[in-house]
């Protein structure tokens, strides 16, 4: 038959995709610290230090645990787990995104995927006093990268209302009509 050609297969994860390095706001290893006024909460706007550093990104980086159990808790507002995160990403996951600075975990960013063509984005973590610096924008376009070369059709997210700016305005995500039931 001439017209028809057999579909490529799927891509597996790449792992490893090798490291890109830089931040929104200091590309460059600047000798001091600079302020930046930034909004938290809606009207509210306070100046805080914006600490120099250059960002690793790795997609599927290696990390620890423990170091991942941290920066979890900070950034949802819990008590540490103990929980086992690589046995969890290297069963279920496309991928992940780890952001360094000078050595130390300051992002995250989990993507399960259903194996063929749908990923969804899940816990996107910045350290505290990282954020508002384009980190998690950078990991979630390295997600989109990395999720097209596996031949996945659709990125998924969902946000609590307070994060539509980011997820809609900074990393382009459209808005969907979606359903949940809480369990």
């Amino acid at each position: 038959m001439s017209g028809n050609t057999a579909a490529p297969p799927r891509m597996s994860p790449r792992p490893g995709a090798g490291s890109l390095s830089g931040c929104a706001d200091c590309m460059h290893q600047p000798t001091r610290a600079v302020q930046k006024t930034v909004r938290p909460v809606p009207g509210q706007f306070v100046q805080r230090a914006i600490l120099p550093c250059v960002i690793d990104y790795k997609w599927r980086g290696d990390f620890r645990s423990d170091e991942l159990n941290e920066l979890h808790s900070e950034g949802f507002g819990h008590e540490p787990f103990q929980h086992d995160w690589r046995s969890q990403v290297e069963l279920h996951s496309l991928g992940w995104v780890c952001a360094r600075s000078s050595g130390l975990l300051v992002g995250f960013v989990n993507v399960p995927w259903d194996g063929d063509t749908h990923a969804f984005l899940i816990d996107t973590l910045v350290a505290g006093q990282y954020q508002r610096r384009g980190i998690g924008k950078r990991m979630v376009e390295i997600v989109v990268e990395e999720a097209r070369a596996a031949r996945c059709e659709w990125l998924h997210v969902d946000f609590e209302d307070h994060l539509r700016p980011f997820y809609l305005d900074a990393c382009g995500f459209a808005p969907t009509p979606a359903g949940t039931i809480a369990l």
